[in-house]
């Protein structure tokens, strides 16, 4: 009887150990893997597998299940598929409403030092620092109703920074504090919408998962990135008020380091940005690192410039206290709204500016005046002498200037400018002589001639014709 018993106690547990056998082989894994996997771990994966099919019912290609006809991928997009998340610099992870991991990438090993299977079907606040747990819980939540949506499923965006579990060696661990190490997420939380049976337009909503991309910020060698030419680093206090900063920062948005150094970061941010920048330095002061959104940095001269920054604290050596802040700010765009001054720097710098290119102005105005008076003083126009020769008769024109040394005044009337060398009669009748150019004259019923060797005038007037 005992025998019996041991006998069917062995077969069913070789069944038994069949089935699993036969169920690894279905999961979406290396046969290297699935070989090695014990029983409780392959009904962890399997569970998980079958979570991941509530969050993409259509599947995830062939090795996922059946796909339909509509979303059928040919062999190139399964590849590029393949290569994205081998270049990716993350992970990609999905997490159910209840906290568990239902789908890892194998690249979080590359990250953490966790492996994918040790990973999937574990809950994520096991590998969360604790104090982040309140937070992930918050990510996972749909905090107040959204509005009404007539799609079926819909996404709210979530983007957050966790401390993450990391069991790398040292050297390859990056920034760590206690064995963590944070981790920038950002991805959206899945919802599906279900009309409920007791009112025809009351509906709820069910979180699906959270699907999301982990990135890890720059690593310990911040200090030694190189810097392009849209970049510029800076160092500040715990406070953000600014200690170092390199000569790049000049280039890129006109102020020297000098011009900025003693003063807090935030007296140069947009104001409408400074919200995101305080709740940013909150995480970096709480978390050790964080990225910033996109932010707008005035300019000295008038408006602004955006930028993204990767902060990190640095500790002391001595103490591993927190010492100061290390920023690697990325310059996106080109000095916007040049027009708009938004700081009293920016319109202290322009008055400045505005004065100094006053003072040039008058500078060389004065320069011109005296140019063109000591162009006048070399008379432009020709002698007397030359006058007398082009007159045949002598002793008339003489009697007529004359006339007009004592008669007229000196550059003659406000109708018939000279120069400043002879006197001429001022017109007493039409006044329609001119003297257009230096050597020419002219009169409203002539035509213009140059310096004639001849020249008559009215009969009983002063005027040439």
């Amino acid at each position: 009887m005992k025998e019996k018993s041991k006998n069917a106690a062995k077969t069913r547990r070789e069944k038994e150990n069949g089935e699993f056998y036969e169920l690894a082989k279905l999961l979406p894994l290396p046969a290297a893997i699935t070989s090695q996997l014990d029983k409780a771990s392959i009904i962890r994966l399997t569970s998980s597998y079958l979570k991941m099919r509530a969050v993409f019912p259509e599947g995830l290609g062939d090795g996922w299940g059946e796909t339909s006809s509509s979303c059928s991928l040919d062999s190139v997009a399964k590849d590029l598929g393949a290569h994205l998340l081998q270049t990716l610099d993350g992970f990609v992870f999905v997490i159910a409403s209840d906290g568990k991991i239902i789908y890892i990438s194998e690249t979080a090993s590359v990250h953490l030092g966790l492996s994918q299977v040790e990973l999937t079907g574990n809950s994520i606040f096991e590998y969360v620092h604790p104090s982040d747990h309140d937070e992930m819980t918050t990510v996972l939540c749909l905090g107040k109703p959204p509005r009404h949506h007539f799609s079926h499923e819909f996404e709210i965006e979530r983007s957050f920074f966790l401390r993450m579990k990391c069991v790398l060696a040292k050297r390859n661990a990056g920034l760590t504090c206690g064995g963590y190490k944070v981790i920038h997420c950002s991805g959206y939380l899945k919802l599906r919408q279900y009309v409920m049976d007791m009112a025809l337009y009351e509906s709820c909503y069910q979180t699906v998962g959270l699907v999301a991309v982990g990135h890890s910020l720059p690593p310990s060698g911040i200090t030694e990135i190189k810097l392009h030419s849209n970049m510029f680093m800076f160092r500040a206090s715990l406070d953000l008020k600014l200690i170092f900063l390199d000569m790049k920062v000049a280039e890129l948005t006109g102020y020297e380091p000098q011009d900025l150094i003693e003063k807090t970061l935030y007296h140069h941010v947009h104001t409408c940005d400074v919200f995101h920048l305080r709740y940013a330095h909150h995480l970096l002061l709480v978390k050790g690192q964080v990225t910033t959104k996109y932010y707008r940095l005035l300019s000295k001269h008038g408006g602004w410039v955006w930028v993204q920054s990767y902060a990190t604290i640095v500790h002391n050596s001595r103490s591993s206290r927190p010492h100061c802040i290390v920023s690697v700010n990325y310059v996106l765009t080109d000095v916007e709204c040049k027009e708009l001054q938004l700081s009293r720097d920016q319109i202290r710098t322009c008055k400045y500016m505005y004065q100094a290119f006053s003072l040039e102005h008058q500078r060389q105005a004065r320069t011109k005046a005296v140019k063109m008076k000591n162009r006048i003083r070399e008379a432009p126009y020709p002698e007397v002498s030359f006058l007398l020769d082009c007159f045949t008769k002598k002793g008339l024109f003489l009697h007529q200037f004359s006339m007009g040394f004592t008669l007229g005044k000196e550059g003659g009337a406000s109708s018939f400018p000279c120069s400043a060398v002879y006197k001429c009669p001022p017109p007493t009748v039409g006044a329609n002589l001119v003297n257009f150019a230096p050597g020419f004259f002219y009169h409203s019923s002539i035509p213009m001639c140059e310096r004639p060797e001849v020249i008559s005038f009215w009969p009983g007037t002063n005027h040439i014709y």
